[in-house]
């Protein structure tokens, strides 16, 4: 390895170090209590090095932001590629890698939650964080207006069957992270059960 393919190495996982390093600062104490030396601090460098990769605490809320929502699409376009067609089948999939994300990363979620507001505009859903606004859950809501035409859900309302769903995952998740003595299944195992019994549900009212 040369010396610029070592140095461009040591400046990415400089780079990452510095993001775990704020994601863990921000989830544990608040966006509005972080500073940059803090974060500096637990990596053991100088606040100016953080400043080398990001210009303040929004800069690096963005940067954690955009590694999340693209981790989360390479998950949901892999599930896309192994379901197929099937609306009802994909939107299982989605949700289940999203349950196992957001609990296989908690602090990432718990800050989220604390900074993100969502808005809903002419059918779509976005999270704004500060001045980001990223659409998010489109591959949910396409999955469920496509369930919908095809007879799954007694509800014709797109939006409001997204609600349900939303709301039911967001509870588990919730639960499921800030009471982690309570014993569970394994995430994977408990995320496809969790899911069956969201579907059923909404069939139910169907057949109702």
């Amino acid at each position: 390895m040369g010396i610029q393919d070592r140095k461009t190495r040591e400046h990415e996982q400089l780079r990452q170090s510095i993001l775990d390093a704020a994601l863990r600062v921000l989830a544990e104490e608040g966006y509005g209590r972080v500073s940059m030396r803090k974060i500096a601090s637990l990596i053991e460098y100088s606040p100016t090095t953080i400043y080398r990769f990001f210009r303040n605490k929004e800069d690096l809320l963005r940067a954690i932001a955009g590694r999340t929502y693209a981790d989360l699409s390479a998950r949901f376009e892999q599930a896309r590629a192994e379901q197929g067609s099937d609306p009802l089948a994909l939107l299982g999939a989605c949700i289940r890698e999203y349950m196992t994300y957001c609990v296989e990363h908690a602090e990432m979620y718990r800050l989220l939650s604390d900074v993100a507001r969502f808005e809903v505009e002419s059918g779509v859903v976005y999270e704004r964080i500060g001045e980001i606004r990223v659409r998010v859950y489109q591959s949910w809501l396409e999955c469920i207006g496509q369930a919908i035409a095809r007879g799954a859900f007694a509800v014709r309302d797109e939006m409001r069957v997204f609600l349900f769903v939303w709301d039911a995952v967001s509870g588990y998740i919730d639960h499921r992270i800030g009471h982690p003595g309570i014993p569970r299944e394994p995430i994977d195992e408990d995320a496809a059960a969790f899911v069956n019994l969201v579907f059923r549900a909404l069939e139910a009212r169907a057949e109702g």
